[in-house]
């Protein structure tokens, strides 16, 4: 510490002496261009006067202003002066920046804070006379509006039309004539109900104004998002920086320490590259020649113990190095924020379909993956460990890059409180799921949305979403098709919360629709996400793992957790708190990342602003309380082809048994046992008593059915 206290005070000395001599600098050239100076100042300044021969004897009263130093230096010197290598003006305007930087690094003075105050309110009364300048537009095209089309006028003009259109009679001037009374259409409509006429004026005028108030928000409805605007990084709020200021110093600390604790177990290495990421700090460790890697590794808790570390993960090797990663948490942990990748996002050229902003590695380099590429995802972690916070950031990195209709999501949400808030956004095709049998019911829908896209695609020869939305359309060929062609096709998002839940209450109805969508969907544009804090063998099954080649995994409770969700350990020994590992698409190595964080209040402000622009839109009105007939198969349909022929076999023999369609129809047993439940489905055979033969169902139905039927004719 008093090493510190010494090297900052010579730091300021030194920023000091040059301010002063900036300043006496700045003093000398105002005294030498002849600035006024008060008789005050003048007596107690120091002055020479010089005589000169040439080219006349003359003389002249000298002030140095600023000192004899700093003049001798400004023009004294015979050929290289500050006057003679900069002018004037170019002093003037070198020695008054290192003036202010000098006096704003010793007094360590924050500019940016005294900036943004001003800055602020200016840009808030820029907004404010905006605002006020399009309301009065506003009333005054409202009032030429009203003016032009009022039926208030058009009846006087009617009025004037009909009083001069009667003949005005001749009167004699002596002659006392009966005062004759005309009702004008005014005195009429005062005792009368307004007329026809009238009325469809009025309506007229009501209805246009009320289309021009709302024509927006009917484009809008319609699926015109042509001047829809999405919303700007200036929602968000930035994160919050912790200050720094002996980092380097503990971080070489850090690394002898490493260095000794190997050196002390025989291990010969030395530390390389020190990457300080936002919350974990990773050194590069070099072994000597002949020392072996798994060594190092089996250290582990001994080198946490001497480097004071919660835990540490080490990588052996580093993948494309020859060394050895050795991963401690931060001294100070750095919060990532989402506004911050946002705007490096829009600035880089590279756009992806569906950006997906995750976090920060160890270097400090942004982790922004496309969902269309991965193309499916998992998301597993304990409570507490930040998957919530990385599905949140999940959607908003999707309605902040694109439009409702290129985009759609399927949100479901068991605990009905994390998505619960992006109800009301235009992009969802029903309001948030929240049942089991909704999911369900959403999860059917989509097979069915699959299966209608790649009929599609199969009619206009093309391969995928993509080939189809930059097509040219050919209007002639696709009215001749046999079903609707679309413009374009939307890019569809499911979101799966607490997908351990929905396993427990029906694991076999949802698996089957899972694998369907995993397999399948991609080159239609469909998407799942799936999130779970248990990741369990019971609930990501192998059907689904082998469908989801990406994951993301924060910290697990344990390490078979962690072998189930990546297939490698390291999730167990993670700090929370958004620490993740992630498994990028086609790639076997795992990536370390800290996730980025957004407030509550940052998408409340969003979503605010999409829904001014756009309200919600829903496709389907719930999936939660759709029946069941409505996503569930039809039942008239069999679903084997071998159905039928069972049928007319039972109802022919009247002999329904398992054993009995195995021998007849040549199939196994389990086929031949499918077949007896959907006939019992179907109520064609009885269900199962004991021991005793199922009861054929259909045969007595058919008898009642026709002595029914030849009842009226008998009598």
């Amino acid at each position: 510490l008093s090493e510190e206290k010494v090297d900052n005070f010579k730091l300021k000395a030194t920023y000091f002496s040059i301010f002063l001599f900036s300043l006496c600098v700045l003093l000398n050239l105002v005294a030498e261009l002849g600035m006024p100076c008060p008789e005050i100042l003048s007596q107690k300044i120091y002055s020479e006067s010089i005589y000169f021969e040439i080219p006349y004897p003359h003389g002249f009263i000298r002030k140095n202003l600023g000192g004899v130093p700093a003049y001798y230096v400004y023009r004294d010197l015979s050929t290289f002066n500050l006057q003679r290598m900069l002018s004037d003006v170019g002093v003037g305007l070198t020695f008054t920046i290192t003036a202010l930087t000098t006096f704003i690094l010793g007094t360590e003075i924050k500019i940016l804070p005294l900036i943004k105050k001003p800055v602020k309110r200016i840009r808030i009364s820029r907004e404010l006379l905006l605002k006020f300048l399009s309301e009065k537009k506003k009333e005054r095209n409202d009032a030429l509006f009203s003016e032009n089309i009022s039926p208030k006028k058009n009846v006087e003009e009617i009025e004037k039309t009909l009083m001069k259109s009667i003949p005005q009679p001749i009167y004699n001037k002596q002659a006392k004539q009966p005062e004759i009374k005309i009702k004008t259409i005014a005195d009429i409509e005062e005792h009368k109900e307004p007329t026809s006429a009238k009325k469809d004026l009025l309506e007229m005028a009501s209805a246009a104004k009320k289309k021009i108030a709302a024509i927006a928000a009917q484009k809008v409805y319609n699926g015109d998002f042509s001047g829809y605007q999405l919303p700007p990084a200036s929602l968000l709020t930035n994160a919050k920086k912790v200050d720094q200021p002996s980092l380097k110093k503990e971080l070489k600390r850090q690394a002898e320490i490493l260095e000794e604790t190997l050196m002390s177990f025989g291990i010969e290495a030395k530390v390389g590259d020190i990457n300080s990421g936002p919350t974990i700090t990773s050194f590069e460790v070099h072994p000597a020649i002949g020392v072996k890697v798994q060594k190092i590794k089996t250290l582990e808790n001994d080198i946490a113990l001497n480097l004071e570390a919660k835990s540490i993960r080490i990588i052996a090797p580093i993948p494309g190095k020859a060394a050895v990663g050795v991963e401690i948490p931060s001294l100070s942990p750095q919060e990532v924020g989402f506004k911050e990748m946002l705007i490096s996002y829009h600035q880089q050229n590279k756009k992806l379909n569906i950006p997906v902003l995750l976090g920060k590695t160890v270097n400090g380099e942004n982790v922004i993956s496309d969902l269309a590429k991965m193309p499916h995802c998992i998301i597993a972690g304990a409570t507490g460990s930040g998957k919530s916070v990385c599905i949140n950031t999940l959607v908003m990195s999707i309605v902040m890059n694109a439009r409702p209709d290129e985009i759609k999501l399927v949100l479901i949400d068991p605990k009905k409180v994390e998505l619960s808030a992006y109800t009301k956004l235009p992009h969802l095709i029903a309001p948030v799921i929240t049942e089991a049998h909704g999911a369900y019911a959403a999860l059917q829908w989509l097979v069915k949305e699959m299966e209608t896209r790649y009929e599609i695609l199969r009619q206009l020869g093309v391969r995928n979403i993509n080939s189809f939305n930059t097509r040219t359309p050919n209007k002639e060929l696709e009215s001749s098709l046999s079903m609707p062609i679309p413009e374009k096709m939307a890019m569809i998002v499911a979101i799966i919360d607490e997908f351990a839940d929905l396993m427990m209450v029906s694991s076999s109805d949802l698996e089957t629709p899972i694998a369907r969508i995993a397999q399948m969907a991609r080159a239609v544009g469909i998407h799942l996400v799936l999130a779970t804090q248990r990741p369990s063998r019971e609930v990501i099954t192998g059907l689904i793992k082998a469908n989801f080649p990406t994951r993301i995994s924060f910290k697990v409770a344990s390490r078979i957790n962690s072998q189930i969700i990546l297939d490698d350990s390291g999730a167990e020994t993670l700090l929370g708190n958004g620490d993740m590992l992630f498994l990028p698409p086609g790639s076997s190595q795992l990536l370390r990342a800290q996730g980025a964080y957004i407030s509550d209040d940052d998408i409340n402000r969003v979503i605010s602003f999409i829904c001014e622009q756009a309200p919600s839109n829903y496709l389907i009105e719930s999936f939660d309380q759709m029946k069941k007939e409505e996503y569930s198969e039809d039942v008239d349909e069999p679903r084997d082809s071998m159905y039928d022929q069972a049928k007319s076999i039972v109802i022919e023999t009247r002999n329904a048994s398992t054993t009995f369609l195995q021998r007849k129809l040549k199939i196994g047993y389990a086929r031949a046992a499918s077949l007896m439940d959907e006939l019992e489905q179907k109520g064609i055979i009885g269900p199962q008593e004991g021991s005793k033969p199922r009861r054929i169902l259909m045969e007595s139905e058919l008898k009642s059915s026709f002595q029914n039927s030849e009842e009226p004719f008998i009598e």
